[in-house]
């Protein structure tokens, strides 16, 4: 049992009472996510401003055995920052600042909770860019999505998951309160400009950990420049072997792919009906122009109809300026899904054809995903309005995941009891045994993210 008056004088030491609270009705916009998991409610919320207030926060935590929960912007789709336990929520919200734009050796180093909004406003004054690959747009904090090795429909068939290639150091405050930098930043005396250093590329340990290895303090990413060139495109495919093989030819070139964006759609009301709206990457209108011609060629080849490019503008435009609208249609939840080979898409599609349209009868999910360079990130996705729905939407949502896991599929986004978590459990592959053993040595009393990943009787 956590004594919350006690954990609250103590917290209220290091942060001032301004910025802590136990209070029910401050709890309850942190007991959700953009899920339909179950309400989980911390004990206390609080907002430090520093690493060193997040030290002691972690100091208390570890003295106290009370788990800490790290929140972002909040956006997860998977139960990834709740309190599987009742606990401290650390809300980074108050560390939110751009610390750097190197322009020369194109680095910018930004807090946690900086959201993409921000820094491209700032790197756009300079004629610079992320290029942001969010499918949640620019909202989205860049912490949060580093964590999670997220991504989007925008750049990531030319760049990857958040992590891949962009991440160029990282500074962690681990359970124990150590303070660790990553990359170049790892020897004082280099600067922030190389991801590796001596020894392992340790950036990437924490990045995809969702939080639990280390509380992001402060993390530099690769920024690029403008372009002026724009070039969109949409095309309705007959089948879905000539989805597979264009995306083969898309990203055949590997680091010089012909788009930086494409995206494919599919309705349930029309599943032989293959919608795909694309965004060509270029700096020089010629070579736009080129890829452009080549990428119709294809089309055309592969019996494809081209159609009008608003869709696509409209879409990728608004994935970079705002989706104010996000959410009209009701809370999305993701499912099935995962990354694999692009030859073995039909798999994803057959389960979801199958097993959720014509065996269950349900027509509300649409089939969607993102080309990345050499691989595909393919996805089940719905919409609910009615707390009802939930329950029966987790329940059909976990029988897809276990029939789509059994495959040939990286599972995304594990989340806790209510996420993925009990499908990587199953499994007990060396990697997750090795994960057990770095959580176990980092954070030997489990005291961040418990419950999220690993169950905690895993950790005992």
């Amino acid at each position: 049992m956590v004594d919350i008056k006690k954990v609250t004088a103590l917290l209220q030491e290091v942060v001032t009472s301004s910025r802590v609270t136990d209070k029910d009705f401050d709890m309850i916009p942190y007991s959700r996510d953009l899920s339909p998991a179950d309400q989980k409610m911390p004990t206390h919320v609080v907002l430090p401003d520093t690493r060193e207030e997040i030290q002691a926060i972690l100091k208390i935590a570890n003295e106290q055995d009370v788990p800490v929960y790290i929140r972002g912007g909040g956006t997860s789709h998977w139960d990834a920052f709740l309190p599987q336990e009742p606990g401290i929520m650390l809300d980074l919200g108050r560390m939110n600042k751009i610390l750097d734009i190197n322009e020369r050796d194109l680095v910018a180093t930004v807090q946690p909770n900086c959201t993409w909004a921000k820094l491209d406003r700032e790197l756009r004054k300079r004629g610079l860019t992320y290029l942001c690959s969010e499918a949640g747009g620019p909202a989205m904090t860049i912490g949060g999505s580093v964590m999670k090795a997220g991504g989007g429909p925008h750049s990531t068939a030319k760049f990857g998951f958040h992590g891949n290639q962009d991440i160029i150091t990282l500074e962690m405050v681990l359970p124990n309160g150590d303070i660790v930098e990553t990359g170049s930043a790892a020897w004082p005396s280099a600067g922030k400009f190389k991801r590796q250093c001596l020894g392992p590329d340790l950036a990437g340990m924490f990045i995809g950990a969702e939080g639990i290895l280390g509380v992001c303090t402060e993390l530099s990413i690769r920024i690029r420049p403008t372009t002026e060139v724009s070039e969109r495109l949409t095309a309705t495919m007959k089948t879905l072997e000539d989805v597979i093989e264009f995306g083969h030819f898309i990203n055949r070139h590997v680091g010089d792919e012909y788009m930086q964006g494409i995206y494919l759609w599919v309705e349930p009301s029309a599943p032989e009906v293959f919608f795909l709206m694309m965004d060509i990457f270029g700096y020089e209108q010629e070579i736009v122009d080129y890829r452009k011609k080549k990428i119709i060629e294809k089309l055309n080849e592969l019996g494809g109809e081209i159609g009008d490019r608003a869709p696509a503008d409209d879409y990728f435009g608004r994935i970079l300026t705002g989706l104010a609208d996000l959410f009209n249609a009701g809370v999305w939840h993701f499912f099935g899904s995962g990354s694999l080979r692009i030859d073995d898409i039909p798999y994803m599609y057959k389960i979801w054809k199958e097993e959720l349209i014509e065996k269950r009868g349900y027509t509300k999910a649409g089939f969607g995903g993102q080309i990345l360079p050499r691989d595909w990130l393919a996805f089940m996705v719905t919409n609910y309005r009615e707390p009802e729905e939930w329950k029966e939407l987790v329940k059909m949502a976990d029988e897809i995941d276990e029939i789509t896991l059994r495959g040939p599929v990286v599972p995304y986004g594990i989340g806790g009891r209510d996420g993925l978590r009990r499908f990587v459990a199953e499994r007990d592959t060396g990697y997750y045994r090795l994960l057990k053993t770095l959580k176990k040595t980092l954070d030997p009393k489990n005291i961040l993210q418990r419950g999220i990943f690993i169950p905690e009787e895993e950790l005992r």
